[in-house]
């Protein structure tokens, strides 16, 4: 897999990063991700995002 996406999630932060495995559930892993805000943008290795926490997925 290893597609770089952004994650919007339903309280309105965006992540963009590697996604290397979801399921039937639309929980994701996101690798080497960089966390899209103006007021503090952060760098994680990694990071699990909820399913249900997902608004959209863009490649």
């Amino acid at each position: 897999m290893n597609v770089i996406v952004v994650v919007s999630a339903k309280d309105g932060r965006r992540f963009r990063g590697k996604l290397t495995q979801y399921d039937a559930h639309m929980n994701l892993v996101l690798e080497e991700v960089e966390e899209l805000s103006k007021d503090a943008p952060a760098k994680h290795k990694l990071i699990m995002i909820k399913g249900g926490n997902v608004s959209s997925i863009s490649v």
